[in-house]
């Protein structure tokens, strides 16, 4: 071998080397989910988050396939995954398809709470499919201090519109988080970009708007990608979100998850 083509290929692999470092400590990755989920990611969550989750999360309802997993749903078990790290400001997408029944929740979202660092507020951002009010995504942004009173900003928008059916399509979607707005988008059946809703932080000018939230309750702290499948356990909140749960076996399948640092 050449001199020059030795040089060539040492400067490739340094390239390559120092790419796959830069991706590392910045916290990108992708899961395509083949034959199950990347342990360096993701934790499988094991137990109950109380009212209105009428299940036990288990790992044994995760079930792998050559691409794609599929978080499984019965009566009183149900499945989530947890990214092991804190991340910022990104974007966050997937693709998934759902079962229809009714008083279940598949999601991807981002949360933090005082159970990762003490003190910090409740913070999340959520895409959420519910059988229980149809075609729609359910998005939201929550925030709620330790000790506090819970803030939500909530909107259901119709899949119809872009040609969807989260029970008939795989979906692809997500949204862009910054430190001033978040767009949720998805790629519509005709492959084009659509952005859903967009939410901003109040810019301080004395005036929150319908489509701002006060820049106090604006998620900015480091945040766990999660992806859920639950049903609901039939109380009064229950019966609220996500709606009366009767006793069906169900599945989510997700293609891929994808979080790119801003």
């Amino acid at each position: 071998m050449k001199l020059t083509s030795i040089t060539t290929l040492f400067g490739a692999t340094v390239l390559a080397l120092a790419s796959a470092s830069a991706q590392s400590q910045t916290g990108y990755f992708k899961d395509d989910f083949t034959w199950g989920y990347n342990s360096s990611i993701w934790q499988a969550r094991s137990g109950s988050n109380g009212t209105p989750f009428g299940c036990t999360f288990a790992p044994s309802m995760i079930n792998p396939s050559s691409h794609g997993i599929t978080l499984g749903v019965s009566p009183g078990q149900c499945a989530e995954l947890r990214t092991h790290s804190l991340l910022g400001y990104g974007r966050i997408q997937g693709s998934l398809k759902t079962g229809n029944a009714p008083g279940t929740v598949s999601s991807i979202f981002t949360y933090t709470s005082w159970y990762d660092v003490p003190g910090r507020a409740w913070q999340e951002i959520d895409i959420e499919f519910l059988p229980s009010l149809g075609n729609v995504v359910h998005t939201n942004v929550i925030y709620q201090p330790e000790g506090g009173n819970y803030q939500s900003w909530e909107q259901d928008i119709d899949l119809g519109q872009y040609g969807l059916n989260i029970t008939q399509d795989l979906v692809h979607i997500g949204f862009d988080w910054s430190s001033w707005k978040i767009d949720w988008y998805v790629y519509d059946a005709w492959g084009n970009y659509q952005v859903i809703r967009t939410l901003y932080k109040d810019n301080g000018d004395g005036y929150v708007a319908a489509n701002e939230i006060p820049q106090y309750a604006w998620p900015s702290d480091p945040t766990r990608v999660m992806i859920n499948h639950w049903h609901g356990d039939n109380s009064s909140s229950g019966f609220y979100f996500p709606g009366e749960y009767y006793w069906e076996n169900t599945w989510a399948y997700y293609d891929y998850l994808e979080y790119t640092p801003q």
